[in-house]
């Protein structure tokens, strides 16, 4: 199974596209805190995502750089070639989203169908 939840805050704008379908394409990344501190200080994981459709235009029509949204997709690698040498590139192809809040933690939460609200107090972080 290849399922992927998390929720972060934009660590830029969206960077919106179209295929020659017209199909929407928006790209951004999500700074996620992990569980667990060490020594004193919180370690932040930076991961590129990729929604396509409906979902890229909510995104980029309802978020900008520090909000706050949770994803649900699949983990996905590409691979690809540069100077001569193999390399992988990992990102969530996001599948829903949450609007959990603005850049100052408010706000309210507006749903994509599919995925559960999170109540701020009971994250771990």
């Amino acid at each position: 199974m290849n399922s992927i939840n998390l929720i972060g805050r934009l660590t830029r704008d969206v960077e919106m596209r179209y295929t020659q379908n017209q199909t929407a394409v928006a790209n951004f990344g999500l700074a996620v805190r992990r569980a667990f501190a060490k020594e004193g200080y919180q370690d932040v994981d930076f991961i590129n995502c990729t929604a396509f459709g409906k979902t890229a235009e909510l995104i980029e029509k309802h978020v900008s750089k520090g909000n706050q949204l949770g994803v649900s997709g699949r983990l996905a690698i590409d691979q690809y070639e540069k100077d001569g040498q193999q390399r992988n590139a990992t990102k969530v192809m996001v599948d829903s989203i949450t609007f959990v809040g603005n850049s100052q933690g408010g706000g309210q939460a507006q749903e994509d169908p599919g995925f559960e609200p999170v109540n701020e107090e009971d994250l771990p972080f």
